[in-house]
């Protein structure tokens, strides 16, 4: 990444947080900024920051997401990073057709999950068939008629310390109990929030030598007992588990879907990929990792787990790795 690098982060929520935290690092200085970082937003929203990033340090930008208004947000910029909507079709083809207008010529979709090219995960979770449109749409028709744009989607696995600390993952953290919808035994792929952040702003780094459209760049394999051992040792208190189907989860969530609860259900079925072995889902993160070629030793699940408990205790949110 050359110091000229102009980066815009479509969305200010936790995700968008953890990138502006691993752009804009904690020694910064505004005379040795390797990029200069804007963040743009709906007009009502204010621009949220991590502690140590001064409001001088990042450009607030602010649009209606029209296609006119998004062309005048993004003109000047080198890279887009996109922390929303990632589900929506529609939403997402109009950025690119903004980049496009405004003359950007590298983009990162909003991926950063579990694997949209499995079938069955896009069978299953009705975001990542949305999300599998948009890598269709950028491989079949944008980088045929548009060569010099170039994108790069990024799996990173089951966000672990978010999905402890909201529940989302059947673990609760205050009274020491977890729902399982399988042995435990089971491997699937995890990150922390804040190396999410840390693989995207690699990526930006080190974007000429990948030369491929999609990467799996996931912190550690582990199992929901790795992470029951590593939440007993943070809490200092043995847990409660309570092993159930994988298909439960995937009905329930059905279920809460119909009912009128849709982050509920999307939860549940997100939960179900952890445990149902026949999606295979944490293989392509086993055998095209690319945490070697982004300079990125494995993280510690007992750390992620820790922190995410510290965390839990401090805030209720997960952390972007802003006070680490």
């Amino acid at each position: 990444m050359v110091s000229t690098e102009r980066i815009i982060v479509i969305g200010n929520w936790e995700l968008g947080l953890a990138v502006i935290n691993a752009l804009v690092p904690p020694d910064f200085h505004t005379d040795n900024l390797k990029c200069a970082v804007s963040v743009l937003t709906y007009p009502q929203q204010s621009l949220s920051l991590p502690p140590h990033v001064s409001p001088y340090a990042v450009e607030h930008k602010t649009s209606d997401f029209t296609p006119k208004s998004l062309r005048d947000a993004f003109a000047g910029y080198d890279i887009a990073i996109c922390t929303m909507a990632g589900g929506d079709f529609e939403f997402q083809v109009r950025i690119v057709d903004a980049l496009l207008a405004a003359g950007v010529r590298k983009f990162i979709p909003h991926e950063f999950g579990h694997n949209t090219l499995n079938p069955g995960i896009r069978a299953r979770i009705p975001k990542y068939a949305g999300r599998a449109k948009v890598l269709e749409h950028l491989q079949n028709n944008i980088s045929k008629a548009s060569p010099d744009f170039d994108w790069i989607g990024i799996a990173t696995g089951y966000t672990l310390d978010q999905s402890l600390i909201s529940g989302d993952m059947g673990f609760d953290l205050q009274w020491h109990s977890a729902t399982l919808h399988g042995t435990g035994d089971e491997p699937f792929a995890v990150s922390s929030l804040e190396r999410v952040g840390n693989v995207i702003r690699s990526v930006c780094q080190h974007w000429g030598e990948i030369k491929r459209h999609y990467i799996y760049a996931a912190g550690v394999v582990t199992s929901a007992n790795e992470v029951i051992a590593a939440a007993e040792d943070a809490t200092g208190k043995e847990w409660t588990v309570d092993n159930n189907d994988v298909q439960d989860s995937v009905r329930e969530g059905v279920t809460r879907i119909e009912r009128g609860y849709p982050d509920a259900g999307m939860a549940l079925l997100e939960r179900s990929i952890l445990y149902d072995e026949k999606l295979n889902a944490s293989a392509p993160f086993k055998s095209s990792n690319t945490n070697e070629l982004l300079n990125f030793p494995p993280e510690s699940v007992d750390t992620i787990v820790e922190t995410a408990y510290h965390d839990y205790q401090r805030h209720g949110k997960p952390g972007c790795g802003c006070s680490s």
